[in-house]
């Protein structure tokens, strides 16, 4: 179940409509005579458009994750996996190793125990970031990630529905509580960023 995580438990789970979206920043600029010049930065971060549905009766949790978390707060979120990924991954294990080094745009897997399909957020234990797998892996050996890693990893890599985003509330979402029909709690479409 993909949502806000605390206190060891999803405490709100996302609805459709959802987006992941990559913040990749490309700066586009066109001549006179309409040849076009790309510049592309290393900074990425993922950002999540959803509404929330809290999975507590009286809703509490999220009011007070909400609150307390704020603008500035590190709140937890199970990545969204691509439902296509999901329907094809067959790992029988969430976790394998990796190893590679800062600014590679691939790592080393082993422990792979099943395919792990392109399009698999994962994320490193020596790091917070998350990246997506951009080829397939059934065995052990390469495996492409997008963005270029941050820093050089060596140890655990997480790559199941267990993928832990920490991000932070985007600073348009409501810092408290909002009722439809004075019953149930909607704080309508929240945004969230990741922390990097």
């Amino acid at each position: 179940m993909y949502g806000i995580y605390d206190n060891g438990k999803v405490i709100a789970r996302f609805t459709a409509p959802m987006t992941v979206r990559s913040n990749h920043p490309v700066f586009v600029s066109d001549t006179l005579s309409l040849k076009r010049f790309i510049s592309r930065r290393s900074a990425q971060r993922w950002e999540i458009d959803a509404g929330l549905e809290p999975l507590t009766f009286s809703a509490g949790d999220l009011f007070v994750n909400l609150v307390t978390k704020g603008y500035s707060e590190t709140v937890t979120v199970i990545m969204p996996q691509n439902y296509g990924v999901v329907q094809k991954r067959t790992l029988s294990s969430t976790t394998v190793t990796a190893t590679g080094s800062a600014g590679a745009t691939s790592v080393t897997v082993a422990a792979n125990t099943g395919f792990m399909p392109k399009g698999t957020f994962v994320k490193f234990s020596s790091h917070s970031k998350i990246y997506m797998t951009t080829s397939d892996r059934t065995t052990n050996g390469s495996v492409s990630i997008y963005p270029a890693l941050s820093a050089s990893v060596s140890g655990t890599m997480f790559c199941g529905d267990d993928v832990q985003l920490s991000c932070l509330y985007d600073t348009d979402v409501v810092s408290g509580m909002v009722y439809s029909d004075g019953i149930q709690m909607d704080v309508g479409t929240v945004r969230l960023v990741e922390k990097l």
